[in-house]
């Protein structure tokens, strides 16, 4: 209740009362009921605009050629199936052999037995790399990482490194490492 009803005098507190709730409600239901002034709906479209009749009949046309066409296609291709008139068989004698078949034979043997030899090759080289001096070098930077990182909760709670399970030896050496480190 507002100060101004307040201050006005009423002879009535209750009928006062109910004319109030009653225009307020009356209020409420006009204010739902409102509708706005400016129409900002899109504008109608009309039927002649919403089909483009003229490109209709342009596809319908193009369809119907296209299947004509393909009858006629089918057609012929029908009559050669059934009267075997193909002319595709080439009887003479002088295609039926490649001239440097022998020549193509021997060139391939070549490349296979040169690409088998590279092979063997590099089979039997020996690595210029020792991976465990990498997994080694690997494990200490990993301890380093540690020594020097500010959250040690979070690295005690993280999974062991593929590097430590990858290797048993490693694995005892950083465990042991770890245990003079937390004394």
């Amino acid at each position: 209740m507002d100060r101004g009803r307040r201050a006005m005098p009423t002879l009535n507190r209750i009928t006062d009362g109910r004319s109030r709730q009653r225009n307020q409600e009356l209020h409420r239901r006009k204010l739902q009921s409102m509708r706005p002034s400016i129409d900002n709906r899109a504008p109608p479209r009309h039927s002649h605009l919403r089909r483009n009749l003229k490109k209709e009949k342009m596809m319908e046309e193009r369809f119907a050629t296209i299947e004509r066409e393909n009858r006629i296609l089918l057609e012929k291709m029908s009559y050669i199936m059934q009267h075997n008139t193909l002319d595709n068989v080439n009887s003479t004698a002088q295609y039926s052999r490649s001239l440097n078949k022998d020549a193509r034979k021997r060139e391939l043997q070549r490349i296979t037995q040169e690409n088998q030899a590279i092979l063997r090759r590099i089979q039997q080289s020996e690595p210029n790399y020792d991976h465990m001096t990498w997994l080694e070098e690997a494990r200490r930077n990993e301890e380093y990482a540690k020594n020097i990182s500010e959250f040690r909760e979070l690295q005690a709670s993280r999974p062991a490194s593929r590097l430590q399970t990858s290797n048993s030896t490693l694995s005892r050496r950083s465990s042991k490492s770890r245990s003079r480190r937390n004394l």
